[in-house]
């Protein structure tokens, strides 16, 4: 019997089962087809749903892409609006320096001066269209001196004439050879081979000083300049010259805080260096710009002692000062000073008379105390200093109707080399006078604020008068003392003798019109901060910002709370 099962028959067409079967075929059939076309459609649903849903959150985080690029641009803009503000702060600070700068010495000593003046430079308010709350502080900030140390700026300006001026050591060379040198090694942490080099980039000829680095020197290095042989545009310039570094020129406070931040180590100078000086960078003690006004306390151009014209010169004098000192200088200026004057007994002073004299001119004869001032007589001599006048006395030429055998008469200036009349007079000789035309002084130190070390390198200083000098120039006098602008009170309170101050004239100070200070600027609303470095060189009118340098991307330095 065969088992393998039998498969059934189709249904032949026209037959009642096989209609039925195939009936119920195609039914299945449509109902699988039907299935599968639903669950293709399902499948095509889902798939558009999905790719709505990824359509939905691409568009959304764009959306919140363009919203926080709104925000950040908006946050920029704000931000570069205030930096801007704060920068355009910096520049009032600027403006600040020059208007209170341009005055004269005497309207600056009355608004409470340039040293330590919280009322012109402390804390000022600048409104800006945010109003009070949105205002910004603008500090002029200096560091304290060593004779005052303090952790905290104090609000002032810094007087460049307090400090070296490279450009005034080749003149102290030219007078007196090796003062530049002997000058530098003041400094801490200063070589001989240093000195010489600094000196060799500044000289004007190529010629090596012993020690010394010139073009050769820097061209075997493969270096791509050479010695300036000039002076220096700006401080920074040093920092190319031979075995000058960063931490001897500027020092340990890298982020221009005046003290120190902690984690900055003082420079390691040598032990021999005072302690008091280590903590003075090259940048605090040199500069590139000191200068002053050749004018009066008040600010009026001085009278030229070597005033070519005489007759000019006369009615200057005349006008200034009395009438004895007009006629003294223009008969010192004919006839020059005499060797022989008696240094005891009484001076026999005579009166000198000018051909407009109207008053002799009326009576017609001379007295016997008068002599004769012709002021067409050209001028022979120069006034190298004022100290020339203190004691001198001039021989007249004999009138040509004198008497056989009459003496020559010896006239004696007025001012007498007296310590007394020296303390009266000679300050404002030195106010409304002067020996050069020059209208602007550059390079003399400031013997009122220099530290100890630069006025230890002025020539003809010894080390115990810079002392004393550091504990008497405090108290002696105060900045509107005609006597201590023009350092006289070094020879008025006996500290040098009159030979050692005229030696010392053309070197020293009392004034200066190039100022220094750090220009600080917060916002009171953020706390936001922008400084900047300012030099001010108020010896020509307009005043001029002769240096600038921003110091905004540094940490900030103190500001002492307003």
């Amino acid at each position: 019997m065969n088992t393998k099962q039998q498969r059934p028959l189709a249904a032949k067409p026209g037959s009642p089962g096989g209609s039925a079967s195939s009936f119920k075929a195609l039914l299945s059939a449509a109902r699988g087809s039907r299935f599968r076309a639903l669950r293709a459609a399902g499948r095509r649903r889902g798939f558009i749903v999905l790719v709505v849903m990824i359509v939905i959150v691409m568009v959304t985080l764009a959306g919140l892409s363009f919203v926080m690029t709104l925000s950040t641009e908006n946050k920029a803009v704000h931000r570069q609006g205030d930096q801007l503000q704060l920068d355009e702060a910096l520049s009032c600070g600027v403006e600040l320096i020059k208007a209170f700068c341009s005055q004269s010495a005497q309207n600056r000593a009355e608004a409470g001066g340039t040293l330590d003046n919280a009322g012109v430079f402390g804390d000022v308010g600048i409104a800006v269209d945010g109003g009070a709350e949105a205002g910004l502080r603008l500090s002029i900030l200096s560091p304290h001196g060593e004779e005052s140390p303090g952790e905290t700026p104090r609000y002032g300006l810094q007087n460049e004439s307090a400090r070296l001026h490279l450009g005034a050591l080749i003149e102290w060379e030219q007078r007196e050879p090796g003062a530049a040198t002997a000058a530098l090694l003041q400094l801490p942490g200063m070589s001989e081979a240093t000195a010489a080099a600094i000196l060799d980039w500044i000289d004007a000829d190529g010629q090596t000083r012993p020690g010394g680095a010139e073009a050769e020197y820097y061209a075997d290095q493969g270096l791509p300049y050479e010695p300036r042989n000039g002076v220096p545009a700006l401080l920074e310039e040093l920092l190319l010259i031979r075995d000058v570094s960063r931490e001897l020129l500027l020092g340990a406070d890298a982020n221009r805080g005046f003290p120190a931040a902690s984690g900055e180590s003082p420079p390691a100078f040598s032990t021999a260096v005072d302690v008091r000086e280590q903590d003075s960078s090259w940048a605090q003690l040199l500069t590139v710009y000191s200068a002053e006004r050749n004018t009066t306390f008040d600010g009026r151009p001085r009278i030229n002692l070597n005033e070519p014209d005489l007759n000019k010169l006369h009615g200057q004098l005349t006008e200034a000062l009395e009438r004895p000192w007009a006629d003294f200088v223009v008969a010192y200026r004919q006839y020059g000073p005499t060797e022989n004057v008696p240094v005891s007994g009484p001076r026999r002073t005579r009166r000198m008379r000018t051909a407009g004299d109207a008053r002799s001119a009326r009576s017609g004869r001379r007295t016997a105390n008068e002599v004769p001032l012709d002021l067409s007589v050209p001028a022979k001599h120069d006034i190298e200093c004022i100290l020339d006048l203190v004691g001198a006395a001039v021989v007249m030429p004999l009138r040509p109707d004198a008497p056989e055998g009459e003496p020559p008469a010896v006239v004696f200036g007025p001012l007498p080399d007296d310590p007394q009349a020296l303390r009266d007079q000679l300050p404002r000789l030195a106010d409304l006078t002067t020996t050069t035309g020059q209208q602007v002084l550059y390079g003399r130190v400031n013997v009122n604020e220099a530290p100890r070390s630069v006025l230890l390198g002025i020539p003809g200083l010894d080390p115990a008068v810079v002392d004393r000098i550091l504990a008497l120039r405090s108290t002696v006098a105060d900045a509107t003392d005609l006597g201590r602008r023009h350092a006289l009170w070094l020879v008025t309170e006996g500290l040098v003798d009159r030979p050692t101050m005229r030696a010392l004239w053309p070197y020293v100070t009392g004034g200066g019109d190039v100022f220094r200070a750090r220009i600080a600027v917060r916002r009171s609303d953020s706390g936001r901060m922008a400084r900047a470095d300012a030099v001010v060189d108020a010896a020509v009118f307009p005043p001029r910002l002769v240096y600038w340098k921003s110091l905004s991307l540094l940490s900030s330095g103190p500001v002492p709370a307003g």
